[in-house]
């Protein structure tokens, strides 16, 4: 689905579509932030769109780099801060409502820290296969990015587990086995690969946020 500009632009109007519907069909208020997930998604893929249509053409680099910035800013600044934020709106425990508030100001440091490494890194776009891989040649430290990739996984996973919705829970699962998916199947173009799944959660928040109201577990 999004191995090509066409794929790209198809799905984000796909996803924009649903997000849209889950927004206005949301249950109550504190869930339509999670609902509007689907849009912001769409916006990423169609940054990505634009990344393939200049992939390779020296006379639209800048093009090319503001949509590669657009992209990664979604991807790295934009969803840590967005996930426990968009949970913490809508959690009803007040312990774990805490706990995800904490999350939160954990997760706007991350996003800060990465908006500043993204405007140092330089970070480009090559084609891999027939999927996008996004290289950072600013970068070679090997300890700094486990400890990247590990601050971002707190963020982006964590507070899923953490919230007492049931939304939430099947939603992280779904995120969980999503990735690793999209590991498992290329990899070196993990960041492009894993839109394919983005339109499966999309569907799931749909679903889930049209219901009349989601039943929330009770407080432990």
């Amino acid at each position: 689905m999004c191995f090509s500009a066409t794929g790209s632009f198809a799905l984000s109007g796909i996803l924009i579509g649903i997000g849209a519907a889950s927004v206005v069909r949301s249950a109550s208020p504190s869930h339509r932030m999670l609902a509007a997930a689907p849009i912001l998604f769409g916006a990423q893929q169609a940054a990505e769109g634009v990344v393939w249509l200049t992939v390779g053409a020296p006379s639209d680099a800048m093009v090319q780099r503001l949509a590669v910035d657009v992209f990664l800013g979604f991807a790295l600044v934009v969803w840590p801060l967005w996930v426990p934020l968009s949970l913490q709106r809508l959690e009803r425990d007040a312990g774990r409502r805490r706990i995800l508030t904490g999350l939160c100001w954990f997760a706007g440091i991350v996003s800060a820290s990465a908006a500043v490494l993204l405007s140092r890194w330089q970070s480009f776009a090559q084609v891999a296969g027939h999927s996008l891989r996004y290289d950072y040649p600013g970068t070679s430290n090997a300890a700094l990015h486990l400890l990247l990739v590990l601050a971002y996984i707190v963020s982006t996973v964590l507070p899923f587990f953490v919230s007492t919705s049931k939304l939430a829970r099947t939603l992280g699962l779904t995120l969980v086995l999503s990735v690793v998916a999209a590991a498992l199947i290329r990899r070196e173009a993990l960041t492009s690969v894993w839109c394919f799944f983005a339109a499966i959660l999309s569907g799931v928040i749909f679903l889930a946020v049209n219901r009349v109201q989601e039943p929330i577990a009770a407080p432990a």
